[in-house]
């Protein structure tokens, strides 16, 4: 039962650290698009941050499958919260990748960076929608039932 706790223990903490890490890309939105000159980018931090949001999302998605399928014997019994999942796990790869392409090819592009901040907001907006659905799995696994 441990391992249930987990899941959502790192989820939250991931999607916590995604809105700073999102903020960050804001930033960098107003500064290109907008031309908002006063405003700072900390391309490493974003960065060294998205990496660990990214890596640490999808470490606890396979931790939340892993720990359906030791608990109850098989995974998907969750519905929208299961199939969602693996909507992000692509979005996951596409937001590394992405972002990888942005850091160590660095050179003036139209549409990339664009891209990387709507695959990753949508990213995140999912992630808050699981977090709203996985609220309720908590009362169904993890809490005691009276």
């Amino acid at each position: 039962m441990t391992m249930l706790w987990i899941h959502p223990l790192v989820q939250l903490t991931m999607t916590l650290l995604a809105l700073w890490v999102m903020e960050m890309g804001v930033r960098r939105f107003l500064f290109v698009h907008l031309g908002r000159r006063a405003v700072l980018f900390p391309w490493k931090r974003h960065v060294l941050w998205g990496k660990v949001v990214l890596v640490g999302w999808l470490a606890g998605l396979v931790i939340g499958v892993a720990a359906m399928r030791l608990s109850f014997g098989t995974w998907g019994i969750t519905g929208a919260h299961y199939t969602v999942s693996a909507v992000m796990a692509a979005l996951i790869g596409t937001g590394y990748a992405s972002g990888h392409l942005l850091d160590r090819v660095k050179k003036r592009r139209k549409y990339l960076h664009v891209f990387h901040g709507l695959n990753n907001a949508a990213l995140l907006a999912l992630a808050l929608y699981q977090g709203w659905t996985g609220w309720a799995l908590v009362g169904m696994f993890l809490l005691p039932q009276g």
